[in-house]
């Protein structure tokens, strides 16, 4: 059922295409080809499995490292009976990945890999070098990508800006993975990492191809910071401890505010809103190749993802109780920025970084864009269940 989610899916994107004439057919087969060689490579061969422990045995040592520090500030504070640590063991370990990042900054150790794999991105998959630099470093550096051409964006054609949106939204950063290995197993965030970054592409080919003959400029990955390494890494700790706070008024202005809605909703209609959308996106669900038994929680986790974001989503569902391959696509549908409040914050940085007619030019395409960036979430979901099936 996967793979018929996934030809439906492109199918609706090649109808809603802006330029159906110029899609670049043979760099979204090979994108297709390379991503599914490199499932097949982590998830079916010996050396891949071991490739795949590697990575999620790293991520694990980013988590107790960060837990460390977490404990040794606020460890006495720590209740063994609380039914939840979610700011002490989710969302303060954000401090230590974000100095961590910050540090590989400093030493040129991302650049040199942001450079090196985007020229070998463009060779292969025919895109330009600021399509190249953002999907690389957006992980990396967030919103902050666009900053080194902010002029070229004015003369950006409409295409090239909804594709930089595209990528915004499909993607997560890499300070976000401290806080998923909390409630995610480390090896499906790996995959979603790998497939965000392949699909976004492929997505964009499909809905807004453009000629990348006509970008001539390049993109340079020198930083432009020249504060001390100590204070590089107090300010990006403070970055860190500034996304905690701002993800916990999140977090708690959202399930209160779904909480509250439920118990209307349940009292007119004997439904809450969260089961209501979990009937609605069951059909979602099952093309993306979730069975049947689990439809509605998984419809319902997509719907709450959504409007929401991954930590209020992950409650609606018990991933310890269903299927290996209802975990994969759950958890890989979810990591990545495809929801309304990270939509509102896409346009607002689009507006900012060009100017407001051509902000405009997204904003009309709002919900497309919304859409659009679903549909990364949903391929890469399907995919992940095609190979966690057999």
């Amino acid at each position: 059922m996967g793979i018929v989610g996934i030809v439906v899916v492109v199918a609706l994107l090649y109808f809603f295409s802006f330029d159906r004439q110029n899609i670049d057919y043979k760099s979204i087969l090979y994108l297709f080809g390379t991503e599914i060689i490199i499932l097949f490579f982590m998830l079916r061969t010996a050396v891949g499995d071991w490739l795949l422990k590697g990575l999620s045995g790293s991520l694990n040592i980013i988590t107790v490292s960060s837990k460390k520090g977490v404990n040794f500030v606020f460890g006495d504070l720590k209740n063994p009976q609380a039914t939840s640590q979610f700011f002490l063991d989710v969302l303060l370990p954000l401090i230590f990945i974000c100095a961590l990042i910050e540090l590989l900054q400093y030493f040129k150790i991302l650049p040199f890999i942001i450079k090196y794999v985007g020229k070998v991105l463009k060779k292969l998959f025919h895109i330009d070098e600021i399509n190249a630099f953002t999907i690389l470093s957006y992980p990396f550096v967030s919103n902050g990508v666009f900053v080194p051409f902010k002029e070229q964006m004015q003369s950006m054609s409409d295409n090239q800006l909804f594709t930089l949106s595209i990528y915004t939204m499909s993607n997560t950063t890499v300070t976000m993975i401290a806080s998923y290995m909390h409630i995610i197993k480390s090896e499906f965030i790996i995959i979603a990492l790998i497939l965000n970054l392949f699909t976004s592409i492929i997505v964009a080919k499909i809905i807004a191809p453009y000629d990348i003959s006509t970008v001539e400029y390049e993109i340079s990955t020198t930083s432009t910071n020249k504060k001390s390494l100590i204070t590089r890494l107090i300010d990006s700790m403070n970055l860190g401890f500034r996304l905690a706070i701002n993800i916990s008024i999140s977090i708690i202005g959202f399930v209160s505010l779904i909480t509250f809605i439920n118990i209307i909703f349940k009292a007119v209609c004997g439904h809450s809103l969260t089961a209501i959308l979990g009937y609605i996106c069951a059909p979602v669900a099952f093309l993306m190749g979730i069975d049947p038994h689990s439809v509605i929680n998984a419809g319902t986790v997509l719907a709450t993802k959504a409007f929401t974001n991954i930590f209020v989503a992950i409650n609606e569902i018990n991933l310890h109780t269903v299927p290996l391959k209802t975990q994969a696509i759950v958890s890989v549908f979810l990591i990545s920025f495809a929801n309304l409040p990270n939509l509102g914050t896409t346009l607002g940085i689009m507006h900012t970084m060009t100017n407001e007619e051509r902000g405009e030019v997204i904003a009309k395409h709002a919900l497309k864009l919304f859409l659009v960036a679903t549909s990364v979430s949903i391929i890469n979901g399907a995919l992940a269940g095609i190979f966690y099936s057999f």
